[in-house]
Order: structure tokens, then sequence, then C-alpha cells
């Protein structure tokens, strides 16, 4: 039968074909076009023979009365082959007002006009392009004209739909302390917190961000984003709800990696305080690196030679011998140059116990937060912090859970549960 309908279309096209035959992108653009028309005919077509949410004369109401079909009223939708007019069934309740067309929630269809196909299109090129861009691309990749406005309408609806489901899902815990099931049993986890900054109306506000990652196995690496503007505590409690998933209490050991921040350290002390806290290398290393900057200047050969000599300290883990070489500097020095250095010993003294950088590497322990700067840098940074760009709280919000969901592997179980029609 294909191959009947096949041979059919081959000659019917036959003309254009002819016209193209030695470039085969033009043959595969003409066979696109062609099947775009084909597609919207026989989509028309498929859901023009359906009852599309009739259920009968009447259907009971919420408020104890009975809804009564009035008729079938159309709506214009746009799919992903062009415009087509969907006919669906409508019932009124006479007593409470309210009415229902029982096919759009069906159907996944949600108030910004587009198929479910075409509005998924939509997000998972604005997860990473910006919705101008987006809205350009699904022009060239469908032929379809969306606007951008259409676009980041259709985000902020779905991606408040998975930002709702985030926060549910932490309500429900809190509310019933049931411990959701572990999805893995790793031998080492990995749990990575930091901080970054986004553009909400003309001001900059922190993102929390949290990488949780390990190896199975096969030596195969996952890792789990999260993000957010909750406050700490709440974004602590996402944190180790998500590390639940992923395993923590299968796990063989924790090692928590972060940059020794406040609130950083607390969320270490409430949920992780089993595991190995290390102040993030990278981290520290600055600390010196701006002490000899205060010292002897920026970009001398004397302040990379002192920052050299006090790295060797820490990385072998002797920060005693550290904070005496500073401390006996310390007498040295006056003002702005002993205000740095009582910085930096009061910044060795309060994480020296999460300083053992030479313990950590023997026991092969990552030591410092590449996973969640690069989480920051591609969750956040990415996609909310291209030039030019100003979010309000709604619009960042969901962007930002929309994109987590997708790097998460979570795309397929958010549309599933059709957000357009919630």
């Amino acid at each position: 039968m294909y191959a009947a309908i096949i041979e059919q279309l081959a000659e019917s096209f036959k003309k254009e074909f002819d016209l193209v035959k030695h470039d085969l992108g033009a043959v595969e653009e003409v066979i696109r076009q062609k099947m775009q028309i084909l597609g919207l005919g026989l989509l028309q077509r498929l859901v023009d023979s359906q009852p599309n949410g009739y259920q009968g004369s009447s259907l009971p109401c919420s408020c104890g009365g009975s809804m009564k079909f009035v008729q079938h009223r159309s709506r214009d939708i746009h799919s992903i082959f062009g415009w087509m007019e969907i006919k669906r069934a409508y019932y009124y309740c006479p007593d409470c007002r309210r009415s229902l067309t029982p096919y759009d929630r069906s159907s996944g269809l949600g108030s910004e006009q587009l198929s479910p196909a075409l509005a998924q299109a939509c997000c998972l090129l604005a997860v990473d392009d910006s919705f101008e861009v987006a809205s350009r691309k699904i022009e060239r990749l469908f032929g379809q004209s969306v606007s951008n406005d259409t676009v980041k309408a259709v985000v902020h609806h779905v991606g408040s739909v998975a930002l709702r489901d985030e926060q549910q899902a932490l309500d429900e815990f809190l509310a019933t302390k049931c411990i959701p099931e572990a999805q893995s049993a790793p031998e080492r986890m990995y749990i990575t917190p930091d901080g970054t900054t986004v553009c909400e109306e003309g001001v900059w506000h922190e993102a929390k961000v949290g990488c949780i990652y390990w190896q199975d196995e096969y030596f195969k690496r996952h890792a789990r984003y999260l993000g957010g503007f909750d406050n700490s505590e709440r974004f602590g409690w996402k944190l180790w709800l998500a590390a639940c998933r992923c395993g923590l209490r299968q796990a063989g050991e924790l090692v928590y990696i972060g940059d020794g921040a406040g609130w950083i350290r607390t969320e270490q002390i409430r949920h992780f305080s089993k595991g190995t806290f290390i102040i993030d290398w990278y981290h520290a290393s600055e600390h010196i690196w701006d002490c000899g900057k205060a010292l002897l200047g920026e970009g001398t050969a004397a302040t990379a030679q002192w920052v050299g000599k006090h790295l060797d300290l820490l990385w072998e883990g002797r920060t005693k011998k550290l904070l005496d070489a500073l401390m006996l500097q310390r007498k040295r020095h006056k003002g702005s140059k002993r205000a740095a250095l009582n910085s930096l010993i009061n910044y060795i003294s309060t994480n020296e116990e999460q300083m053992r950088y030479d313990v950590y590497r023997a026991k092969g322990y990552d030591i410092g937060s590449g996973a969640v700067e690069g989480a920051c840098k591609n969750l956040v940074g990415k996609r909310l912090k291209q030039s030019g760009m100003r979010w309000t709280r709604c619009g960042s919000s969901s962007t930002l859970a929309l994109r987590i969901t997708w790097l998460n592997e979570g795309w397929e179980e958010l549309w599933s549960k059709k957000p357009l029609a919630a």
C-alpha cells in the first residue's frame, strides 16, 4: 500500500521534481513543502472525523447541576503543518454559568492557539535561544510564522508548570516527610551549590544554582541541576530532596564542594553534615591572589612569586604553616595591606578544616567546583544573561525552570502532563 502511495505522489509531483532533480537539497525542500500541505490536509481530515469532546447531551457539573451540550464551536489552532480549524463540543451549566470544552483539555490545548507539537518545538528552541531567535528558527525549520510574543507566552506558561511541579514536590515532602525513591546508588556523590546573578527589571538578583553529579559502575558521568530564586533555606531543602532522588542515602561517599559562603555552609550543616566539606580550590586560590595583588601590585613578578609560594603551602594542606607565615607578615604592614592580610587570615582560619587538599587529593576527590561553576554559566548565564536581556521574576523563573527540565532529561515527562492545558 505504501509503495503505491509513494508511486502516486512521485507521479503527481513529477514536474516539480524534474526542475530540481540534480540538486538533492532542492528536492528535499520540494518534498518538505508538499508533505506540509498533505500533512495539514490529513490532520484536518482526521480531526474532523472525531467527536472532539462530545460526550452526550449533558455532563455532570461540579456545582451539582448539569452541563448541557450547546453546539460544536470552532477554534483556530496553529500546528506544525499550518493553521487549522477544530470544531469542539461546547457544554454550559445554566446554574453556575460554567462552560467546558472537553477536547481542549484531553488534547492538551492551551490559550496560545498553538498545537502541542508546535508549542513544544518553540519551547525546545527557547531553552537555549532568545525568544526572537527561537521564532526565526521555527520559521526556518517548519515554515511557520510564530511571533516572539507567542514564543515567550508559551515558554512562560509551560515553564511555570514545571516550576509549580517542583514547588509542589517540596511542599508535599515537607508536609508528609515521605522521602522519594532513589533512582541510583552511586559509590561517590558530589553536591556543589553556588550563586550567580540575573538582571530583573534593571536590578541584579541572586539565583542559586546546584549541581549533583556522580559516576555509575560503567564510569559514565551523571548530573542533575537545580536553579531558582528561593531563599537559602528553601533552596537547601530542594537540593537535599533532589540528592535523595539521585541516591544520596545509598551513596558510599558524599563530597560537598562550595566557596564557603555563609548560606552554603549553613545548608551543608543542615543537610549534608555527614559528607566531606571541601572549600573549592579555585575560590581559595583566588583569595590568595587578591591578597598578593594588594601587597605587591597587580601583574608583577613579585606578586606571582608570592602567590605561588603560598599556594604551594595550601596545595599541600599545610594551612598552619601558611597562617604562621601570613601572621608574621601582618606585623610588617599597616593600612590596606594589613587589612588584606587580615581578610586572608580570617578566611583560612574559618575554613581550615575544609582545606586539607593533600588529604582530599590522596582520596581521589574533586577539589574544585567546576561542575557548579559550569552550571552557573550553562544553566543561567547562557540563557538568562545574554546581551541586553532584562527579565521579570515570572519570566526568569519559568524560563529557567524549563531549561532545567531539558538539561535534567525531564522533557518527555513534563509534556506527557499536557502542560498547555494546565
